[in-house]
């Protein structure tokens, strides 16, 4: 009797660590799974932001004439059109972004140049101050005049900003009267600044 009590304990363990290893391999299976899904829907949305450049793709022969292949043909000369709208008009907001870019560049640099010459001003006046605080040391006597302070320096102006959104939707009109405007608007403000 205790024989067989024996046998049926060691049945059960086997049967346990054999489902334990039914367990372990069905949660890495699915651990495998859920990362070739995650690969498989990368890889598709990269095959999908590829340019389809060929209609016959697959190899296969095509009728020509058939309304099949001609509505293909139509949809993409009008995907290619409008890829070529979409890059004229990226081209257009770039130009219109580096010349405001390099506007504010400038403006930038001055600023920049005004700020170091103050500040190499402010460094002479403390370089005068000091020594003459030295020599009133010497002399027992007080400072004639104030430390000199930096005061507040030029802060920066933020870079400008292109809204993309405005600019696809009809870049050339808008394009023509923001260039219009913002030309007249830079050339009165430096005219005003010379005078």
């Amino acid at each position: 009797y205790q024989s067989l009590l024996q046998e049926a304990y060691e049945k059960v363990a086997v049967q346990k660590s054999a489902l334990l290893g039914m367990q372990l391999t069905a949660v890495l299976q699915a651990l495998y799974c859920d990362h070739l899904s995650e690969q498989l829907v990368a890889q598709e949305e990269k095959q999908k932001k590829r340019k389809t450049g060929q209609l016959n793709g697959d190899g296969l022969p095509r009728l020509l004439t058939g309304d099949k292949f001609y509505n293909q043909v139509v949809e993409h000369q009008k995907t290619a059109e409008e890829v070529k709208i979409e890059h004229e008009n990226h081209q257009k907001l770039r130009e219109a972004q580096s010349g405001v870019m390099a506007a504010w560049k400038e403006a930038d640099d001055a600023r920049k140049k005004r700020n170091k010459d103050r500040r190499e001003g402010y460094h002479e006046e403390l370089r005068l101050w000091e020594v003459e605080r030295d020599l009133a040391k010497q002399e027992k006597r007080q400072v004639g005049w104030a430390k000199p302070k930096l005061g507040k320096l030029e802060a920066s102006v933020p870079k400008p900003v292109v809204d993309n959104g405005a600019a696809g939707n009809g870049a050339e009109e808008g394009d023509d009267g923001n260039d219009d405007g913002n030309g007249e608007g830079i050339d009165s403000d430096s005219g005003n600044g010379e005078e």
